[in-house]
């Protein structure tokens, strides 16, 4: 089991209402892990590469303080996207063990602070 978890108490909910310039503040997506073959004749033969769905979550976060995205990207640093770690996630408030699956990229908007969308799959 991992040991570290994600700072979430050290920085605000990412859903919010007044969020500008980056686009959705959640989104899931659930994968369904399936391999397809089509034969000779036009039919479609599938079958599940293993029995789980993967499930997936993506978060923006408007208007952070320096701090805050210091904080964000610090732990982005410590755990890239090799090392999992403990995630509650902000919309149902369960804990996944989670891995970041994407890169880090934060814009800075004046005055209002900086923006970031960082994705979390399920190991």
């Amino acid at each position: 089991m991992s040991t570290k978890v994600f700072p979430a108490d050290k920085l605000p909910a990412p859903m919010s209402t007044s969020a500008s310039n980056i686009g959705d503040t959640f989104m899931e997506t659930l994968t369904a892990s399936t391999i397809t073959t089509e034969t000779d004749g036009g039919y479609k033969q599938t079958r599940p590469r293993n029995t789980r769905v993967k499930t997936t979550w993506a978060y923006s976060w408007a208007n952070l303080s320096d701090t805050q995205y210091g904080v964000l990207k610090d732990f982005y640093k410590s755990v890239g996207t090799a090392d999992m770690f403990t995630f509650t996630d902000y919309a149902l408030g369960q804990t996944h063990t989670v891995r970041f699956s994407g890169d880090f990229s934060g814009q800075y908007y004046q005055p209002t602070g900086w923006s970031v969308t960082l994705t979390f799959e399920e190991v």
